[in-house]
C-alpha cells in the first residue's frame, strides 16, 4: 500500500526501491501495521539504501498522522540527513541536538508539541520530542556509543526509545551496518 497525499507538504514522489529494499520496506511496514510494540533490525553496508527504506516507511507513518523520531549518533550526521529530510518534508521536520541554543531547542519542542512538525530528527535528545502519538522511531547507526548519556540523568537512547515505543505501540527500527550479537 502506498498513498500519496496525506503528508501534505511532502515533496517528490514515491521513493524508488530496489528489490531487496522493497522487501525490507514491506517487512517493516507489516510490523508497523500490526499496531503493536515491535523492534526490528535493518542492517546493510553503508550505501546500501537504508535511508531510502526509512523515507518510504516515514511516508506511510505520516499518512497515518503519527509522529516519527529519527536519531543519528552525532551532530555532523544530523546536518547531512537534515538536508534530505528538509528537501522531502520541509517544515514537518524539527531538529534536536546540543548545537542548538536553548531558545532554538524550545522553539523546536513547541513545534512538535503544537503539531507543526511530525518528524523529530536529531541526536539522543530527539527521543524526548513531545509527540502525543508516536508511530515510528528509527535509531541510525544504533551501535554508536554516543547514544549513551554519561551525564546526569544517565540513560541510553535505545532504552528510552524502547519504553516510548512500548507505550505508543510503535515500531522501533535499529539500523546499522553490522548488528551486534546482542541485537541480532
Amino acid at each position: 500500500r502506498y498513498t500519496h497525499g496525506g503528508a501534505g507538504e511532502r515533496r517528490g514522489g514515491r521513493v524508488t526501491l530496489s528489490e531487496q529494499q522493497q522487501l525490507a520496506f514491506e517487512n517493516l511496514y507489516r510490523l508497523y501495521s500490526e499496531d503493536e510494540f515491535r523492534v526490528s533490525l535493518l542492517f546493510g553496508v553503508t550505501g546500501s539504501g537504508k535511508t531510502s527504506v526509512f523515507l518510504r516507511l516515514i511516508d506511510e507513518v505520516l499518512d497515518d498522522g503519527k509522529g516519527i523520531i529519527v536519531m543519528v549518533p552525532e551532530i555532523a550526521l544530523t546536518s547531512q540527513t537534515l538536508g534530505k529530510f528538509h528537501e522531502r518534508y520541509g517544515s514537518k521536520v524539527a531538529v534536536f541536538h546540543s548545537g542548538l541554543s536553548l531558545a532554538q531547542r524550545m522553539d523546536e519542542w513547541k513545534r512538535v508539541r503544537d503539531g507543526e512538525a511530525q518528524i523529530a530528527l536529531g541526536t539522543r535528545s530527539a527521543i524526548f520530542a513531545p509527540f502525543d502519538r508516536i508511530g515510528l522511531v528509527i535509531i541510525d547507526e544504533e551501535q554508536e556509543y554516543t547514544y549513551k548519556s554519561e551525564n546526569s540523568p544517565r540513560f541510553h537512547a535505545r532504552d528510552a526509545a524502547r519504553f516510548r515505543c512500548g507505550y505508543h505501540r510503535a515500531l522501533l527500527v535499529l539500523a546499522l551496518a553490522t548488528p551486534s550479537i546482542e541485537n541480532y
